[in-house]
């Protein structure tokens, strides 16, 4: 791993991910070459923690080092108290979705299976220690997406329509979001194929994807976002929490087909090179073998942050809607070599979506008035 000014040390990268392997799965590592550390070392832990929303699970880490190796007091009371903040955002997620259950029952109105974040938290060790998000649910396809949101309208609640079919509101300050598509994938040859087998899994399934497409799901997410502004740590600890706890269940070779199909075996076998190597998930529960550089998006997570928040290198983005799609484009050109090596397909055609979308804002209806 390379170390960057704007990035912490070599040192508190292996310590960051000791502590979240240590968190993931609840086993205690050989932790005497690492800690413990000083008190501004535990602070820039704690920082980057933050900066991979993956505190939560970092803290579980923590309760399992030598009491001489904890951080100092004054720290660990503030993580704590974060902690607890976080404890009750996700019961208040919990209860939204039993809330959204009894709305959407599927007599009057369309069933839906929830995706990602609160539908992955329950495989976790401690599922309230995962920093949640948004609440994403997914209806089968875009006629019934469009019948939930009239339904929620129909209850004094402003749904946002945004693009691809989705939309989004918010209730007692919970983003929820509505979802016609599982797979994020733009090749427009694929799209009917993956709409098609979308469907079978949703008919298959009861209340989140089943395990194939729980996996195919997180793995696009995944490529989507590293494409586009970045990835951190919080969703590869999700895609790392499902290969373990879906093991059983998961057709391997149905997988596999899939993603050799749809032209993301590569980009898939880079991901689960990098669980196996710095999450420590057990090789024997992946689908099929890995392989890629590992360390290459190891560099980019570390840099990215959550969802790319957090990236520094190429500084604020700038006020203007063509400023800001130039700044858009200096993201993704400079992981082409990550990202062509890995997903050149999908790079391409997430391109090329991006490029005619632009291209109808200039010359399209509205241009023209």
């Amino acid at each position: 791993m390379n170390e960057p000014d704007d990035m912490i040390s070599v040192k508190l990268q292996k310590a960051l991910l000791l502590l979240l392997r240590q968190g993931l799965w609840g086993k205690k590592e050989d932790t005497s070459s690492l800690f413990p550390l000083t008190p501004e070392e535990w602070r820039q832990l704690y920082a980057s923690a933050k900066k991979q929303t993956v505190e939560g699970l970092v803290y579980d880490g923590i309760s399992l080092l030598e009491l001489p190796q904890y951080p100092p007091r004054f720290l660990l009371i503030q993580w704590t108290a974060e902690i607890d903040l976080l404890e009750r955002r996700n019961r208040a997620q919990n209860a939204m979705v039993e809330a959204l259950r009894q709305q959407f029952n599927g007599k009057d109105t369309p069933a839906f299976r929830l995706l990602k974040g609160q539908g992955i938290a329950v495989l976790y060790h401690n599922p309230l220690h995962r920093v949640c998000g948004d609440l994403d649910l997914w209806f089968d396809g875009t006629e019934a997406t469009e019948q939930a949101n009239r339904h929620m309208e129909s209850l004094g609640v402003k749904v946002q329509r945004g693009m691809g079919g989705d939309s989004d509101y918010t209730l007692n300050g919970i983003v929820i979001e509505h979802h016609s598509r599982l797979i994020e994938q733009h090749n427009p040859r694929l799209k009917k194929e993956i709409k098609d087998w979308e469907r079978k899994a949703f008919a298959a399934s009861t209340d989140v994807p089943h395990p194939v497409a729980n996996h195919l799901l997180l793995s696009t997410h995944i490529l989507k976002h590293l494409i586009n502004e970045g990835i951190g740590l919080r969703q590869l600890c999700d895609a790392a929490v499902a290969l373990h706890a879906l093991h059983g269940q998961t057709d391997g070779e149905e997988l596999e087909s899939l993603c050799r199909r749809w032209h993301i075996r590569k980009g898939t076998r880079l991901l689960y090179a990098f669980l196996v190597k710095y999450l420590g998930l057990p090789e024997t529960d992946l689908p099929f073998p890995v392989k890629g550089d590992a360390d290459a998006l190891m560099d980019e997570i570390w840099e990215c942050g959550n969802f790319g928040h957090q990236d520094v290198r190429y500084g604020e983005r700038p006020e203007g809607k063509w400023q800001s799609k130039r700044h858009t484009w200096r993201i993704v050109s400079h992981k082409f070599p990550l990202t062509l090596r890995y997903a050149a397909g999908e790079t391409f055609w997430w391109l090329y979506g991006l490029g005619k979308a632009r291209l109808g804002e200039l010359f399209g209806k509205n241009a023209r008035q």
